[in-house]
């Protein structure tokens, strides 16, 4: 991708945590923006920001990818403005913590809605937009419990599984066509995610918290380069290659430590 042509890139929840360090990280790369999410006022505090420190359009479409019609009213909406979207940042998602038995079956729809069918939806209908124009680039945010599940996030770590694989696939799908498609595979990362998912972050958790603005950095420059994974810091691509060289149970219940202790 050449960089004297703006290209444009469409950021599913813009309004906190990463999702605000992807904007600011590709403002800085020359990216016009689209920003969406539910609260209009933290993306308009947004837009004000990057407006004032960088030569980028930037325009807010409101979404809700938790229903069921969010992704193709959101896909409409975008059409709409005319503007030809090439990068696609699937970065909404919501997590629960604790035993599945206790979330309510509104809770885990409403997580598989968001994780999974609308980041799918999504895919395909601007897939087909890049398919047309001849390339195109789609990150999809998965999470490190994709890799290694923890217990009590099961129905979030299942959602992020699937992330994790359709997007190796589809990337081998998609490249005859130009298309590359990522997953970005974080760690724990200070951001409103444990607080949504009501989880005390545990000393573990704590000392290997990665920052939001590295993890951004880390997925953007991932994408653009054509990686298929992209594991942000050392230390979890390190934890990455030990959990490849123990039993699954042994790794599991590492991984339950790491989260109480």
């Amino acid at each position: 991708m050449t960089q004297d042509i703006k290209h444009t890139a469409l950021i599913t929840g813009a309004s906190s945590g990463v999702g605000v360090d992807f904007a600011r990280e590709l403002a800085k790369r020359s990216f016009n923006l689209i920003l969406t999410a539910r609260r209009i006022d933290r993306l308009e505090a947004l837009r004000a920001e990057l407006a004032e420190a960088f030569d980028v359009e930037i325009d807010i479409v409101a979404s809700d990818l938790s229903s069921s019609e969010g992704a193709n009213r959101l896909h409409a909406d975008v059409r709409a403005l005319n503007r030809d979207v090439s990068m696609l940042v699937n970065n909404a998602g919501h997590g629960k913590y604790g035993p599945m038995l206790e979330q309510s079956l509104a809770e885990i729809d409403s997580m598989i809605q968001l994780n999974t069918t609308s980041l799918t939806v999504l895919t395909r209908l601007f897939g087909e937009d890049f398919k047309e124009r001849g390339g195109g680039y789609i990150l999809n945010h998965a999470s490190f419990s994709a890799i290694q599940p923890p217990p009590y996030y099961s129905v979030y770590a299942g959602t992020k599984a699937y992330v994790l694989a359709f997007s190796q696939a589809l990337n081998h799908d998609l490249r005859r066509h130009g298309i590359k498609v990522s997953a970005l595979c974080p760690g724990f990362f200070a951001s409103e995610f444990l607080e949504n998912a009501k989880q005390t972050p545990s000393f573990i958790v704590r000392l290997m918290m990665l920052q939001p603005r590295a993890v951004a950095r880390a997925g953007i420059r991932g994408v653009l380069k054509g990686k298929p994974v992209i594991i942000p810091g050392l230390a979890w691509k390190a934890l990455n290659l030990v959990m490849k060289m123990v039993p699954r149970s042994f790794a599991t219940g590492l991984a339950d430590f790491a989260v109480k202790h």
